[in-house]
């Protein structure tokens, strides 16, 4: 289910994207995809701070406006901000120029350096162009957080089938996938902890 021919057509397509970490450290990336909610964030960011984990929130710009002072709390608190663009357009679907658009949009809100697109749908026009101003961040182990067909344990048996030096982590702090996710983060988190895991910002760990 990690789709490893789809990463490795993937970093032919879009060559200098983020997909994994240094395989030579014992490092992966927690990233957390379509926030800011209210409900959610706050309580996954409680999560991280008993663990002294670092992470990444993909925001959606309209979320952000709605809710800057969880934007601010995710600052405080020692993580980053990644652009997930500002209305989750569908690259595939998508012109060149309404694409850019929405995700120059979110950036005047949030101010990273650091974009995931939506759904990982980016034409190669749309990357080129964005990739001159942003690290452009895919991922190479999704937890299924969202899906109806996955538990909280069958979302922890895959993240932990998954762990590897380098991996990077999509989590979504939404109302949709906190069933699963609320459920299963700490338990995860404690496996990276025992096992000597350290979390890092996918940007940061390329320089």
């Amino acid at each position: 289910m990690t789709d490893r021919w789809i990463l490795k057509a993937g970093m032919r397509v879009y060559p200098g994207a983020i997909w994994k970490l240094n395989p030579a450290r014992k490092e992966i990336a927690l990233t957390f995809d379509d926030g800011p909610e209210p409900e959610v964030t706050p309580k996954v960011l409680d999560i991280l701070a008993q663990y002294a984990l670092q992470a990444t929130f993909f925001c959606l710009g309209s979320k952000a406006e709605k809710f800057p002072s969880i934007i601010r709390q995710i600052r405080d608190q020692g993580h980053t901000i990644g652009n997930h663009s500002y209305s989750h357009p569908n690259g595939f679907l998508t012109g060149l120029k309404t694409y850019t658009a929405d995700v120059e949009k979110a950036h005047a809100i949030l101010q990273t350096s650091l974009f995931r697109p939506p759904y990982g749908r980016i034409r190669p026009l749309q990357y080129k162009l964005l990739s001159e101003n942003f690290f452009i961040v895919f991922w190479n182990v999704m937890s299924y957080d969202f899906h109806p067909g996955f538990t909280p344990e069958k979302c922890l048996n895959h993240c932990l089938q998954n762990l590897e030096n380098g991996a990077v982590f999509v989590f979504h702090d939404t109302l949709k996938a906190s069933r699963n996710l609320l459920a299963f983060l700490p338990l995860f988190l404690d496996a990276l902890a025992k096992q000597g895991y350290r979390s890092v910002i996918p940007g940061n760990a390329i320089k």
